[in-house]
């Protein structure tokens, strides 16, 4: 019991998101630039416990040029993760510090359990201010890789860096 007991709290710690409402107002919206990407992503942002817990949850389809932003105010631990729960498009993942320098890449794929705990957590490894979701392959495609930085866009238009 007291194994289940341990395993019950290190997947609480670790699972960032799970079980919110399915209805939300709307998220603030915000266009970012990544690396040296000349098209401007637009994101929703997940600031709020309540967002970040819905994520992408249910959604069948992403645009291209869209995504999802988390900020953590104070920084998400490297124990804290994102799982699949409830998503069905495949993601990647950019975790980031405050300055928007990415410190991890992931591709995450939909989980198809009922059960959260047998959904498959994608940690970065470090603490981390931010995480930005996008459909999955896009950093691939752009050749964005760890290193790389995301940032506002300056009047909706991203110059390179």
């Amino acid at each position: 019991m007291e194994i289940q007991k341990a395993v019950s709290k290190t997947l609480a710690a670790g699972l960032v998101f799970c079980c919110a409402p399915l209805f939300a107002a709307p998220a603030a919206t915000e266009t970012l630039c990544v690396a040296h990407i000349k098209q401007p992503l637009r994101v929703e942002v997940a600031a709020t416990p309540q967002a970040r817990q819905r994520g992408l949850m249910q959604r069948e389809s992403l645009a291209s040029d869209r995504g999802m932003l988390f900020r953590f105010d104070p920084p998400a631990r490297a124990e804290q993760g994102f799982y699949m729960y409830r998503t069905l498009i495949p993601l990647d993942i950019a975790f980031l510090d405050e300055s928007g320098r990415i410190l991890a890449l992931r591709t995450m794929t939909p989980c198809e359990s009922r059960d959260p705990r047998r959904c498959r957590v994608y940690r970065p490894g470090t603490d981390y201010a931010a995480a930005l979701e996008v459909n999955a392959g896009f950093f691939r495609h752009h050749q964005i890789a760890v290193g790389d930085h995301i940032r506002p866009s300056e009047r909706g238009r991203c110059t390179p860096e």
